[in-house]
């Protein structure tokens, strides 16, 4: 009798680590560690697709363009999905032409776009139903991207995954993902009850969206939910999207659009309540969605958080680092508008990592290929320092032992990787986060069998996407647009990964004295000898 094929096979190891990636994709309380760093492969054409429009502009140069070509032609090749031999050999060729705005390989382009969109995901779940399947995290970040990207909020998947697809075997879940995708998007009616709006009677009333207190509370109280207090009345939007989660980010979108306009017509404030009401839905949504991911835990680490302006404060002579100036820059990254969080991202980046000497002076992208040597070389300490608090809620063994013995995250680290060289298996204390933990593992497995390749890989992804923020800031800025086809999907993968390098460079900054452009190029020094006898150890990268 033959074995059924793991991917088929809804208890095997495979189905559930593709399951608990998707679940680590969907939380918006996933560290940047475990999150997605790029967008799918779709996007990532259409990307190209538009780029065309942006050259022609002057908004984006050709050798930015170039290099993104380049990028997807290795993107590709990983990608199974994308058809039949035939359609990616096309698609190949046509990626290798300049893509001018008028050129025959753009309308080329376009086409094949179109092609492969239809049965991603079906031809995805028959790459897996097959003895040798890709990759389980391939998969499930291919899968994943490609939902967000096509609307689908993160709490939105979240909810889907855990309505009863927890314990699907991966061709199941990936065909229930294609129907799901297949389905049309719903109308969401949004209330947005306000506490404040500025001459409301004169320039709401007469809208047809606008409702009055009564009408806002009998509203409310008719969906069974409690009316709220102290408003002076609310609008109504009717929203086209594929959860009622993503509904509500694109009326918070739209509130905050106005809050720009009140702010240009010397008026009263635009002081919506905190949250809004889903016609259908069982409770109240916040109205603001929640932070994007970017940490900087060393303030709070190294006590610094609140250390600010402690001594007598002068006019003209109040004294800044440059690090502080790059926070202050990035502070719309976690819920700020979408066109300040990209350009403030990118800036912080480019203020804390070029110099006038930098041979890319013209572009400053170079502060891209940092940031990315940056994250990649903080990442196995960090996955593993998290790996050696989950095993240390144990409470006991010899492993546990020597972790509460060790008196640094360092320390810890070292430990874990010790083991994990040694085949050892780490105890781990079930819990919601075991299945996760259990691919932090594995991958871990494979970083320390070769040290040099994976990191490589976990670099290149790295700069793919800080360059596309890159990409993105110029277009808001030079193209003065927010309209980008990839603008939200960009800044939800690069928002963690900022937080991550301005996290490092805060740290540098605090307690070693160490400037930002000498810790990238320690940064990057590392990565190349790492796995050398005279390199450094996996958790000494940046040391």
């Amino acid at each position: 009798m033959n074995a059924i094929p793991i991917g088929r096979d809804p208890r095997s190891a495979y189905s559930r680590h593709v399951t608990t990636r998707l679940l680590d994709f969907s939380s918006v309380t996933t560290p940047w560690t475990r999150r997605l760093w790029d967008v799918s492969s779709i996007l990532a054409l259409e990307e190209l697709h538009e780029a065309g429009v942006w050259v022609d502009r002057r908004v984006l140069s050709q050798s930015a363009v170039d290099w993104q070509r380049h990028t997807m032609e290795r993107l590709l090749g990983n990608d199974p999905a994308m058809g039949s031999s035939t359609y990616r050999r096309e698609l190949q060729e046509c990626v290798k032409t300049t893509l001018t705005l008028a050129s025959d390989g753009r309308r080329k382009l376009r086409h094949l776009i179109d092609l492969a969109r239809p049965g991603y995901l079906n031809r995805w779940a028959d790459c897996v139903a097959v003895d040798s399947p890709p990759p389980p995290e391939r998969v499930a970040r291919a899968v994943a991207s490609h939902l967000l990207d096509s609307g689908h909020s993160l709490s939105g998947l979240q909810r889907w995954l855990r309505d009863g697809r927890q314990n699907l075997a991966v061709t199941d879940l990936l065909s229930e993902a294609a129907a799901l995708l297949a389905a049309p998007p719903q109308d969401w009616s949004v209330v947005v009850p306000f506490q404040t709006l500025h001459r409301h009677e004169e320039l709401a009333g007469h809208l047809p969206h606008w409702r009055t207190v009564a009408e806002t509370q009998m509203l409310i109280a008719e969906a069974g939910l409690k009316p709220p207090e102290r408003i002076v009345g609310s609008l109504i939007f009717t929203v086209e999207a594929r959860d009622s989660t993503l509904a509500v980010e694109i009326v918070s979108d739209l509130v905050e659009r106005m809050q720009a306009r009140a702010r240009f017509a010397t008026s009263g404030p635009v002081l919506p309540l905190g949250d809004a009401y889903v016609i259908g839905e069982a409770k109240p949504v916040p109205l603001r969605p929640p932070a994007r991911g970017a940490q900087v835990l060393s303030l709070a680490a190294e006590r610094q958080l609140y250390v600010v302006g402690g001594e007598v404060q002068r006019f003209g002579e109040q004294s800044r680092s440059t690090v502080d100036d790059a926070l202050e820059i990035a502070s719309a990254l976690n819920q700020g508008p979408l066109a300040p969080a990209i350009a403030g991202g990118w800036a912080a980046l480019e203020s804390l990592l070029t110099e006038a000497r930098d041979p890319d002076e013209r572009e400053k992208v170079v502060a891209a290929a940092r940031a990315a040597a940056l994250v990649a070389a903080s990442w196995p300490r960090a996955e593993l320092t998290a790996l050696s608090y989950r095993i240390r809620e144990v409470k006991d063994g010899d492993l546990v032992a020597r972790l509460e013995a060790c008196e640094s995250n360092r320390g810890r680290a070292s430990v874990v990787a010790t083991e994990l060289r040694a085949e050892g298996s780490l105890p781990l204390v079930r819990s919601w986060r075991t299945g996760s933990d259990a691919a932090s593992i594995l991958r871990l497995r494979e970083l320390l069998a070769d040290q040099r390749r994976v990191l490589d890989r976990v670099r290149f992804y790295l700069e793919v996407s800080l360059r596309r923020l890159y990409r993105c800031r110029n277009i808001v800025l030079h193209g003065g647009s927010t309209g980008g086809v990839a603008l939200p999907a960009a800044l939800r993968v690069t928002a963690p990964l900022v937080g991550a390098a301005l996290d490092r460079l805060t740290h540098a900054h605090l307690v070693t004295g160490v400037s930002p452009i000498a810790l990238a190029s320690r940064a990057e020094t590392a990565l190349r000898m790492v796995g050398d006898d005279l390199g450094p150890d996996l958790c000494d990268l940046l040391e």
